[in-house]
């Protein structure tokens, strides 16, 4: 008999008050004939102040009020959700036993300052505490439920803020701590974006990483007896052809691949974490995107291993704004060897996350585009490089340059796209300052004038007809 299981995260949105919380509680009884894991994310803001907090410990300010306004916070949210007196004491008392915690780390980090690792652990009790407060609710309301400690299952690579998970290690975890509590009618509560290292340090997966650890434990759910699939909980309806505050056209995309979905995450669609489909795609694993508002619509995204068809060769467009364009260039780079590789080096070192890349055949110059909150330790690097930074070669930085993106499998040995996209936007007069498609023939990105992006986007929305069903 194949079993049925779904792993369900809720955003921090879907955790602000009583009226959310009942709605979780809704959802998971709606769902009761599966094996369901829950993973929630911190509630809205928190994770901000964390990091905030972590900041003033570091220059020696007073932390209290920031500490105090968390579990505060908390402490509302629980009293408005939670009816039982004796749970609600339980969970007051955790509550106020990680601000102790949360407390002691920031004292830790005024007197030693503010390393990696020491973040990592500060950014993860969001998570904890939202955990916390979801466990006593959904007792209140009923259901058998347990809090797992996600450092106990999730596994990484020694890095602290974004990590990597050790994929079948953390497998094992979950066949051991999970699929127990699942095969005995409990439902697991994992807090989100918290991880451990295999040296037994704190880290985190990276903003936006509850989607991550969702994806993680459903690929250590994923057997031969077992199906299984996740179901994120935002506060839209899915992913979109475009940005709605661009294009006002438009629509829901319904069905989409993991590749397709990979490339809409990496160019801006902030509704997923950039790594969080590798998992699932790994075991064909289906990921829906639903609105928690509307539970029971039919409207939403599903991302699974679908064949897409040649008729929809453009899946979606997205624009970025807070891009910075790097040129590097100079004649002495065509005759030294490398030169892609040392760039890719220093920008990796400084944890610069490159979101273009675009050469000329003649070699003598390479343009980089980068999130603009990294561009002063980019070039700062690039100029003290011995290999980049003699009179011989020469930086120029680019400030006012947005970020287009037009992605879709159909694209795909389909030709005359790349043509069609630049009449697009030849006929709005929209200058295109750099080009590049990758080799899988995914997207076609493209740097244009910022103040050009927003028509850009409408004018590949309205070439491709990307606001039609069907």
């Amino acid at each position: 008999m194949r079993v049925s299981r779904v792993v369900m995260k809720f955003g921090g949105s879907c955790l602000r008050n009583s009226e959310s919380f009942r709605r979780v509680s809704d959802i998971v009884k709606e769902y009761s004939g599966h094996q369901i894991v829950l993973v929630p994310s911190a509630l809205s803001g928190v994770t901000d102040q964390l990091i905030k907090a972590a900041d003033k410990a570091s220059r020696r300010e007073d932390v209290k009020p920031g500490v105090d306004e968390i579990l505060r916070k908390h402490l509302k949210v629980a009293g408005e959700a939670i009816r039982d007196g004796d749970i609600m004491r339980n969970v007051m008392e955790s509550v106020e036993r990680l601000c102790e915690n949360l407390r002691g780390a920031l004292g830790k980090v005024e007197r030693e300052g503010l390393k990696q690792s020491i973040l990592a652990f500060i950014e993860g009790f969001g998570e904890k505490f939202s955990s916390v407060i979801l466990e006593g609710f959904l007792k209140d309301e009923g259901l058998n439920v347990k809090r797992v400690d996600a450092e106990e299952v999730i596994l990484a690579f020694n890095n602290y803020l974004n990590a990597l998970p050790l994929l079948e290690e953390t497998a094992a975890n979950v066949k051991e701590k999970i699929v127990p509590l699942l095969e005995r009618g409990v439902i697991p509560i994992v807090p989100g974006f918290i991880c451990k290292n295999v040296d037994g340090t704190p880290a985190v997966l990276g903003r936006g990483g509850s989607d991550f650890t969702a994806t993680i434990l459903a690929y250590g759910l994923k057997d031969d007896r077992s199906d299984v699939k996740v179901i994120l909980w935002k506060d839209v309806d899915g992913l979109l052809t475009a940005n709605p505050e661009y294009e006002e056209n438009c629509r829901l995309i319904k069905t989409i691949s993991y590749a397709e979905a990979k490339e809409l995450a990496f160019f801006g669609a902030k509704l997923l974490h950039p790594l969080c489909l590798i998992p699932a795609e790994r075991k064909g694993i289906s990921l829906e995107i639903r609105n928690f508002w509307k539970a029971e619509s039919e409207e939403y995204t599903t991302i699974s291993s679908i064949v897409e068809s040649r008729a929809e060769v453009v899946k979606a467009v997205s624009g970025i704004e807070k891009v910075t364009m790097i040129t590097v260039e100079g004649e002495a780079m065509v005759s030294r060897p490398g030169t892609a590789a040392k760039l890719f080096t220093l920008m990796g070192e400084e944890n610069v996350n490159i979101r273009m890349i675009s050469q000329s055949s003649s070699e003598n110059n390479i343009t980089l585009v980068i999130d603009s909150a990294d561009k002063e330790k980019a070039v700062e690097a690039i100029k003290r490089s011995d290999f980049f930074g003699s009179h011989w070669i020469k930086v120029n930085v680019e400030d006012d340059v947005g970020l287009l993106s037009v992605i879709g499998a159909g694209m795909k040995n389909t030709p005359g796209i790349a043509a069609r996209v630049c009449s697009a936007l030849g006929r709005k007069s929209i200058n295109i300052r750099a080009i590049a498609q990758g080799s899988s023939e995914l997207n076609i990105t493209l740097v244009v004038s910022r103040k050009d992006l927003r028509d850009a986007v409408r004018a590949i929305h309205s070439e491709f007809q990307l606001g039609s069903e069907g």
